[in-house]
């Protein structure tokens, strides 16, 4: 398994892309984060993912509740304060 960074996979997209090609797996990070993995493809492997009507896509959005935001709250101050901290 082959880890990359966002920037590095976007400058030397063939070079991976070729490394795919002879098997191997590519992890792409993004600040050390894994954000996604580009793997060979491989006959049948398109029944192992199951496809959503992507009009179904934000149904669930409604249910979820909204944050409550705190009265008087200061976010400038909070910043600083939070700057001078480091």
């Amino acid at each position: 398994m082959i880890q990359v960074k966002v920037a590095e996979f976007r400058n030397k997209l063939s070079s991976y892309l070729k490394r795919v090609r002879l098997g191997a797996e590519v992890v792409i990070t993004d600040r050390e984060t894994p954000i996604g993995r580009l793997l060979p493809y491989r006959e049948g492997a398109e029944e192992a993912f199951e496809l959503e009507d992507p009009a179904k896509g934000f149904a669930g959005l409604a249910k979820l509740k909204a944050p409550t935001i705190k009265k008087n709250y200061q976010a400038v101050e909070t910043l600083l304060a939070e700057r001078r901290r480091r």
